[in-house]
């Protein structure tokens, strides 16, 4: 495989019959993102250099934030702007083809899959809500009451502050828990699909705040005051100490869509 071919990068898929022109730049910043009728399905797509994905300059490339950052924002805006005229399956990044015949084969071999996704996706749009926890400010509050009927010694006063403590957490991880089953079931009530998601930042970007939960929900437009209005009670009158429910949305359906790796590679 040549490093200097063309190759086919996959930004999304839409259902057929969209009339779609996305005036976003391409992955490159180069070649225009253009869309191709695949049967049932339209894939939105650019070319690209193969070597700068595939190959011993590409692993270079993928470790290099300057190099990767920007093709991902990038990536991320073709899909979002095309989600902002119809329903999108996101492709991951650096999903490549060798040919527009094997993008268009791929997509035939998936057909059912993907009319299975747009069918259950219907008007829905992906929201997440993240849980950011001010851990030790909540248990200094718990902590607070008990520490007045410290007695003793100060040595003696040191080991009873310890074992509250420590019974103190055990308690409010166990609440925590009830409390995320309690608000991720409420809050189902009102989408059409739930994801839990692995934690990948353990730190909220700008803030101290520990994220302790990442969920994906999928809703539809009539239902989204609803499920706000529910959100919003357990950030008020049934708040768990510490813990606000930050929504954000919508998003591209990553957690939703079915895998569609693969392309170039294969």
């Amino acid at each position: 495989m040549n490093p200097s071919e063309a190759a086919y990068y996959l930004y999304c898929l839409t259902p057929s019959g969209c009339e779609l022109q996305c005036s976003a730049a391409g992955v490159d910043e180069r070649q225009p993102v253009l869309a191709r009728a695949c049967g049932e399905a339209c894939a939105i797509y650019s070319e690209v250099e193969l070597g700068e994905f595939v190959g011993e300059s590409a692993e270079a490339n993928m470790q290099d934030l300057a190099w990767l950052g920007p093709r991902v924002f990038r990536h991320e805006s073709v899909i979002e702007q095309v989600m902002g005229r119809a329903a999108v399956l996101p492709a991951r990044f650096a999903t490549l083809f060798s040919s527009l015949d094997s993008l268009e084969q791929f997509i035939v071999e998936h057909r059912e899959a993907i009319a299975g996704f747009f069918a259950e996706l219907g008007e829905r749009q992906e929201w997440a809500v993240k849980g950011l926890l001010d851990r030790a400010g909540a248990l200094q509050g718990l902590f607070h009451p008990a520490a007045e009927e410290l007695t003793g010694s100060p040595g003696m006063r040191y080991f009873q502050e310890k074992r509250i403590k420590a019974q103190l957490e055990r308690e409010f991880n166990q609440r925590l828990r009830a409390f995320s089953q309690r608000a991720a079931a409420a809050l189902g009530t009102h989408a059409g699909g739930f994801r839990e998601r692995k934690v990948l930042t353990p730190v909220a970007e700008g803030t101290e705040a520990e994220v302790v939960l990442n969920w994906a929900f999928l809703i539809a437009p009539g239902a989204f005051e609803d499920f706000k209005a529910s959100l919003e009670r357990f950030n008020g009158g049934e708040a768990f100490p510490g813990l606000t429910l930050a929504l954000t949305g919508p998003w591209p359906p990553y957690s939703f869509a079915p895998d569609l790796s693969g392309g170039a590679q294969a």
